[in-house]
């Protein structure tokens, strides 16, 4: 009688480990970074809550990608780019404080989050957008939106107190954007990208949700 309880019991845990695995694979997310650039860059990736680690990618102009798989749940995921083919992770560590960033948590109570953020500064224009959306998302607004931030000419918008970073990012640092209130270097920002943050604090109408097990693209000069 034993060995038919335990018998029933690891049957039932096995069962319970396949519906696991299967919801997994069912929210899991995958993001195809893109570039669409006239020039090769290379773009990174990092989750700040998982670990830290940064990859980064060669991606070749005229809609060179490379697909990330993050699974059910990316807490605090980064993805940025800068320009030039290293694709080596100390440049892109570099070069992080000194680009505008697709942020993205994956997996929060059955919800993603994303944004573009300028807090830090701006070095190429960028695109997040969801690709397949996972009921019961629809696109409306906020809801399943793609934000974007595109900037033409950064040697005429950077203009005092904000200022030209140079290598590895060739950015435009956001003097205050690191700030809890806007400023008159934030509303520059704010002005070019209203998508986009452009103070620490400038959660209003920047953040962006669609339901878990939806997909998204990173598209650098969409």
């Amino acid at each position: 009688m034993k060995n038919s309880v335990r018998i029933v019991a690891l049957q039932a845990l096995l069962m319970a480990l396949v519906i696991s695995l299967a919801m997994d694979s069912i929210n899991a997310a995958s993001i195809n970074i893109k570039n669409q650039c006239s020039e090769t860059i290379s773009a990174c990736a990092t989750c700040n809550n998982c670990g830290g680690r940064v990859n980064c990618f060669a991606l070749a102009p005229h809609n060179g990608f490379q697909v990330i798989d993050v699974g059910p749940n990316w807490p605090g995921g980064v993805i940025w780019g800068y320009p030039g083919g290293s694709a080596n992770p100390t440049d892109g560590n570099n070069a992080k404080p000194q680009a505008d960033l697709a942020e993205l948590t994956i997996g929060a109570g059955g919800q993603d989050y994303y944004d573009i953020s300028n807090v830090n500064a701006y070095n190429l224009p960028l695109l997040i957008n969801p690709t397949t959306i996972a009921s019961p998302g629809k696109r409306q607004g906020l809801e399943c939106g793609s934000p974007i931030c595109s900037i033409g000419n950064i040697y005429s918008f950077c203009q005092s107190p904000n200022f030209l970073t140079g290598a590895v990012g060739y950015g435009c640092y956001n003097v205050g954007g690191p700030g809890p209130v806007a400023t008159a270097g934030t509303e520059h920002f704010a002005n070019a990208c209203p998508d986009a943050y452009s103070y620490s604090k400038d959660d209003a109408n920047h953040v962006y949700a669609c339901p878990t097990g939806s997909n998204y693209e990173v598209v650098f000069c969409p």
